[in-house]
């Protein structure tokens, strides 16, 4: 006879690995989900930005700094049409305003 103990165990260690692997899933998912917009928003920032804003932000002679981001989409939006510096504006067919929020959307992920 073979005794049922073992089985069972066999069992319980089977679902625990399961679990592991949806929520190891799950995270996965979750992670390359986040980050696609950011590359979109660093692609479109090294197009348009980072020329006077400086490589991940941090400024240059010509553009100030931009990280730490603390603005709004809603005012980079402004300051990005109707500059109130010396900043040139950028219109709809230059940058659109979902680039704009990708644009906001990485800076927001720098630290």
């Amino acid at each position: 006879m073979f005794p049922i103990f073992p089985f069972s165990r066999q069992g319980k260690n089977v679902r625990t690995l399961f679990a592991i692997a949806v929520i190891l899933l799950s995270i996965t998912t979750w992670v390359l989900g986040q980050s696609a917009p950011d590359r979109e928003g660093q692609k479109v920032y090294d197009g348009q930005c980072r020329r006077c804003h400086g490589p991940e932000g941090s400024g240059t002679k010509e553009g100030p700094a931009l990280t730490p981001f603390k603005s709004t989409y809603e005012k980079v939006l402004h300051q990005v049409r109707y500059p109130e510096c010396e900043m040139p504006s950028f219109s709809m067919s230059e940058v659109t305003d979902e680039q704009v929020a990708q644009i906001v959307a990485y800076l927001k992920t720098i630290k």
